[in-house]
């Protein structure tokens, strides 16, 4: 009866952990860089967010991220970037920045997050330090990837295995 109740339970977590297996999701990490006239000669700001990112708020038509590390002319600090599909594209970030220009991202109405557009853009604007036509550069920089729930699963499975194998040669000299 006992080896039973085991079988039973071994089972039961195999069940579970197919259950709660949840497919893999990779993602890229995009680089944004803006360049333009500034109060210095050039105004320069970059930041990073993911190209299927979620936004801190908003809707399919404006959408923003708090707290967003940018770097401003060398320094660091952190604002809320906005970025909207109004006048045909836009992006803000807070007094910092404030450019009308090409669409940078595209949001369909069956996803629930918006997918960030790569390339380089041409945007009118006005930054703390000047206006005029700014340049958007966004590239890709690097790939982050999730391990897929399957290969977890084949992992658990064999650590398994492993356990009952031992725990068998631990039992074999008692059942001779």
């Amino acid at each position: 009866m006992n080896s039973m109740l085991r079988r039973l339970v071994f089972a039961l977590a195999v069940l579970i952990l197919l259950a709660g297996a949840s497919s893999a999701k990779a993602d890229t990490l995009l680089n944004y860089q803006i360049t333009g006239p500034g109060s210095a000669g050039t105004f320069s700001a970059s930041f990073t967010i993911f190209m299927h990112p979620t936004p801190s708020g908003g809707t399919s038509l404006a959408f923003w991220f708090s707290n967003l590390p940018v770097n401003v002319n060398g320094a660091l600090t952190n604002l809320t970037i906005a970025f909207s599909s109004l006048l045909g594209g836009s992006a803000a970030g807070s007094g910092t920045f404030a450019l009308v220009g090409s669409q940078l991202f595209s949001w369909s109405s069956g996803s629930s997050t918006p997918i960030m557009n790569t390339g380089v853009f041409t945007a009118f604007g006005v930054t703390a330090g000047g206006i005029g036509t700014y340049t958007v550069s966004v590239s890709p920089s690097l790939i982050i990837t999730t391990p897929e729930a399957a290969s977890l699963l084949l992992l658990v499975i064999g650590m398994l295995a492993l356990f009952g194998a031992r725990r068998l040669r631990l039992l074999a000299p008692f059942a001779a």
